[in-house]
């Protein structure tokens, strides 16, 4: 998928957030997800904490300096040994459940349907090859920043979805891009000897 595809596939999925947040009933923003300490409406101020900071966020100043990568590089970065997942995790967590008891689930809601089209527009102008730093010392080129964004969106999606009872559901493109970026992350052989019966030592979890 390129990046506009990635861009239209996230449109997409910030807009079946909305929807169905516009649906819930009070009872329903509390119920208890598959995250840890997180309910639905934690899950909802932890997602669209990224339509919020990406409206908010100004022009790169200058070339950003640090290491070049792909999304899934950043990603095994980022969940391997003393990485940001490990040590950055209980307070995105905290902040997530902060954020979700101070702010009503309308203003949740409007992150995408106020801020969201702004954001999406922004993206599209700005094109596939800007850099931008994603982590210290870490710079993506906006394609491969979209896909982690658009991974986070269809991941925590299915989490609502789990949490509400209802079925997991997505939009196809987010879906297939994001099981093929979670394919990329995986170690290849493993991977595909597991995925084709011919090994039972799964390399899953690559994400968590």
């Amino acid at each position: 998928m390129d990046f506009h595809g990635r861009v239209d596939a996230l449109a997409r999925t910030w807009q079946a957030w909305a929807e169905l947040g516009e649906g819930l009933t009070e009872e329903q923003w509390g119920l208890p997800s598959r995250c840890p300490g997180w309910d639905v409406a934690a899950l909802y101020a932890h997602h669209s904490a990224m339509p919020r900071d990406l409206h908010a966020a100004g022009p790169p100043a200058g070339e950003p300096e640090g290491a070049v990568l792909t999304a899934a590089a950043a990603l095994r970065r980022f969940n391997s040994e003393g990485g940001l997942a490990a040590t950055a995790g209980p307070e995105v967590a905290d902040e997530a459940v902060a954020d979700a008891a101070a702010t009503s689930g309308r203003a949740l809601v409007e992150r995408f349907t106020v801020l969201g089209p702004s954001v999406l527009d922004r993206l599209r102008s700005a094109g596939p090859e800007l850099r931008a730093v994603w982590q210290p010392g870490v710079v993506l080129p906006l394609s491969e920043a979209v896909r982690i964004v658009l991974l986070e969106a269809t991941v925590h999606l299915l989490d609502v979805r789990r949490a509400l009872g209802q079925a997991p559901d997505a939009p196809a493109d987010a879906l297939t891009e994001t099981a093929a970026l979670l394919a990329e992350m995986a170690p290849p052989v493993e991977l595909i000897e597991a995925a084709t019966g011919r090994s039972a030592v799964s390399p899953l979890p690559v994400l968590h």
